[in-house]
């Protein structure tokens, strides 16, 4: 059964890990770690599918 305090929890971890990955982006930043506007998004959905894939 699902109870609050777990619910809690497992929104305390969704949040650590979304901090975590805005963490890593400015670090990358900051190293000039970055693509140009043109590679992003087809970067971007390259891993957005690796991971829906992973899920399957």
């Amino acid at each position: 059964m699902d109870t609050m305090h777990d619910r809690k929890i497992d929104h305390i971890s969704e949040n650590n890990d979304i901090l975590k990955m805005l963490d890593r982006g400015i670090d990358d930043m900051e190293a000039d770690r970055e693509l140009p506007f043109e590679k992003a998004f087809p970067r971007i959905e390259e891993l957005r599918n690796s991971r829906r894939n992973a899920k399957l």
